[in-house]
């Protein structure tokens, strides 16, 4: 009885690796497969090396937040096992569908951690929320000022004073929603404002929070300047703001495309933009691609140290 669901289970992740998979295939089909090839070999292979340097860095600046998340509630976490724990869902997360790397961090962080879910859910709601605000700035900032109609000075007093106001106020209300309601839903519909004035409490303290938004500036100031090196390896003359959309945008779709590890969504998005901008479709696509490889290994590389790292603790160094 208990076969069934397992096999399914199973079935609908591979389907949905399958529609990744699918679509990054008609990717390169537009963008036509010799070209694409031609545009991967060309990059070269010495600036592989500071880009998975580069890589390793985003991870631990992941980690190091959700620490500082969690200490709110539960206290002091060794940065080794949220490194080991965010490395853990960022690997499941290319074998699950959008937001399954939340119930995998919650899982792992119960198994490995004894942390139980009702405290680590709020945290990675939180951290999944800021990284969703920091990537929507981005892309409306960036499109802004790739397709700037009104003087740069206007522009700032447009967005200072409605565009980040809007954004910080959708994004507190969400979350307050999101931690709220399962609080609700736990303890009774008696208690639905005591559930929502509690998220309320924890947004404002994770909002005073120097560790949580200088971790985030971390983690994606290393993406953005991962992303550089590539786009200069490969050639192309990519302004700031180019790459800012790029990241902003490709980003924002991988986070919400039902797809595991948003594969082919991500690479889908640039070549859309890179279309609609008059860049190079095919060499915006294989930086990308390149982007994601990077950044792969480098994850993959923090995660065998951190695991050996935990090992070598563990039986007294």
């Amino acid at each position: 009885m208990n076969e069934r669901p397992s096999g399914w289970s199973a079935v609908k992740s591979a389907w949905r690796v399958a529609a990744g998979g699918v679509l990054a295939g008609m990717v390169v089909w537009r963008l036509g497969p010799s070209e694409f090839a031609q545009a991967l070999v060309t990059l070269p292979g010495r600036a592989l090396v500071p880009a998975v340097l580069v890589a390793l860095l985003p991870p631990v600046f992941h980690a190091w937040r959700w620490r500082s998340l969690l200490g709110r509630t539960l206290g002091a976490v060794s940065l080794l096992d949220a490194v080991r724990v965010t490395v853990a869902a960022s690997v499941a997360n290319y074998a699950l569908p959008v937001f399954g790397w939340v119930p995998a961090k919650v899982v792992v962080t119960r198994r490995w951690l004894g942390i139980r879910a009702r405290t680590s859910v709020a945290t990675i709601v939180l951290e999944y929320g800021i990284d969703a605000l920091v990537l929507l700035v981005a892309s409306v900032v960036g499109l802004l000022l790739l397709g700037v109609r009104v003087p740069l000075d206007e522009l700032a007093r447009v967005l200072g004073r409605w565009g980040v106001a809007v954004a910080l106020a959708a994004f507190v209300l969400g979350v307050v929603i999101l931690l709220g309601v399962p609080m609700a839903w736990r303890h009774g519909s008696s208690r639905v404002c005591r559930g929502l004035w509690q998220s309320w409490v924890v947004v404002g303290r994770v909002s005073r929070d120097p560790v949580v938004w200088a971790a985030t500036a971390g983690r994606w100031g290393a993406e953005f300047l991962l992303l550089t090196l590539l786009v200069q390896a490969s050639g192309l003359s990519l302004s700031a703001s180019a790459i800012v959309t790029l990241i902003g945008v490709s980003s924002f779709i991988g986070l919400v495309a039902p797809v595991p590890g948003g594969l082919g969504a991500r690479e889908a998005a640039g070549v859309v933009l890179a279309t609609a901008y008059g860049w190079s479709p095919v060499g915006v696509g294989a930086v990308l691609v390149w982007y994601r490889i990077a950044a792969v290994i480098g994850l993959a590389v923090v995660g065998v140290g951190s695991a050996l790292a935990w090992r070598w603790m563990r039986c007294g160094g």
